[in-house]
């Protein structure tokens, strides 16, 4: 028995050291399967758009297929849950609005801390906002929204996205400047919202300009004005809120980007940043966002993201208790 002992504890030492040089041969060299990005909302809207145009160049980049996987729902819940369960070795990204980390998590309760549970590694398209509205509506202007509110609580309708979203708080702010007359329908996308203020069954909505800028240019829409402090390369003729009166709508800059794990290791955290600004700088790739309809983010460093992450939630956090609505933290 005595020999017995050591020898079994040789074997189970081998064992492990196997099993280590079989971990380290499959980590090998980034990609070496395919890669799945999740997008916390249905085909059609600005975030679908973008994970797409990003899964092309990656899948070209690196060689491996890139699977999009849509999964809108439950205040990107189902999303994050997809991700939370998935290995934080790259091979699983996120790619959906930095709303996820500035504006949800103050107005969303979940079992989980998504600040502190996701990373927001790169910026690839801006998110700026329109308010528009049905292009039947008489009122013609934002002040004119708000005297055929305040005169008929039932007239004016505003389709905001999912709890949590800027289009959701631009809509709250929006109804609070209408003295709480004007009526808040939620949707769970984009391209839902659009259609019934298309068709009329709401008058109003706060939709990424990209999103909207061939309905505007076409006339199936009429914008009322950008919730910026500048106008958009995308409709320049249509000025801002601030420009209008209104400079509390001027919120800070949103994005789509890219999410990953938090205890994602540094050096693939790098990598994947490096892979989607090496994208975001070709000519090439600049052509199909513009073509597409999107704008690109301000250039910056990672800390400098972050920082701008940070400070977007503080401004949130004071914009939602001043709309008394219950702020975490």
């Amino acid at each position: 028995m005595s020999k017995i002992v050591p020898l079994f504890r040789a074997w189970l030492t081998a064992l492990a050291a196997l099993g280590a040089g079989m971990s380290a041969s499959h980590a090998g060299p980034w990609p070496d399967q395919p890669i799945r990005v999740i997008v916390p909302a249905p085909p059609g809207g600005i975030s679908d758009g973008v994970a797409r145009l990003v899964g092309g160049q990656l899948q070209a980049r690196l060689g491996q297929p890139v699977i999009v996987e849509n999964k809108p729902g439950g205040s990107a819940v189902v999303a994050e849950r997809a991700l939370m369960a998935a290995p934080a070795d790259g091979y699983t990204l996120m790619i959906g609005p930095s709303s996820l980390l500035t504006d949800f998590p103050l107005t969303v309760k979940t079992p989980f801390d998504p600040i502190k549970t996701f990373t927001y590694v790169a910026d690839v398209a801006s998110m700026v906002h329109v308010l528009v509205a049905n292009a039947t509506l008489p009122a013609k202007s934002v002040q004119e929204v708000l005297d055929l509110a305040r005169k008929d609580p039932e007239a004016v309708s505003i389709a905001n996205l999912s709890v949590g979203t800027r289009s959701d708080m631009l809509g709250e702010m929006l109804r609070e400047k209408s003295g709480g007359n004007i009526l808040t329908v939620p949707y769970k996308g984009s391209t839902p919202a659009l259609l019934d203020v298309m068709g009329g069954q709401v008058q109003l909505t706060f939709e990424v300009v990209g999103n909207v800028a061939s309905q505007v240019r076409s006339g199936k829409l009429r914008p009322l004005g950008l919730a910026a402090a500048n106008r958009s390369t995308l409709l320049p003729d249509v000025p801002s809120l601030a420009e209008l009166g209104y400079p509390e709508f001027a919120l800070p800059e949103a994005s789509v980007g890219v999410f990953v794990l938090s205890s994602m290791p540094e050096a693939m955290r790098n990598r994947i940043r490096g892979e989607v600004e090496s994208i975001k700088q070709s000519a090439e790739f600049g052509k199909m966002l513009a073509s597409a309809g999107y704008e690109a983010p301000q250039p910056g460093t990672y800390e400098a993201l972050q920082r701008k992450m940070a400070d977007t939630i503080e401004q949130n956090r004071k914009l939602l208790r001043r709309l008394r609505q219950p702020v975490s933290g």
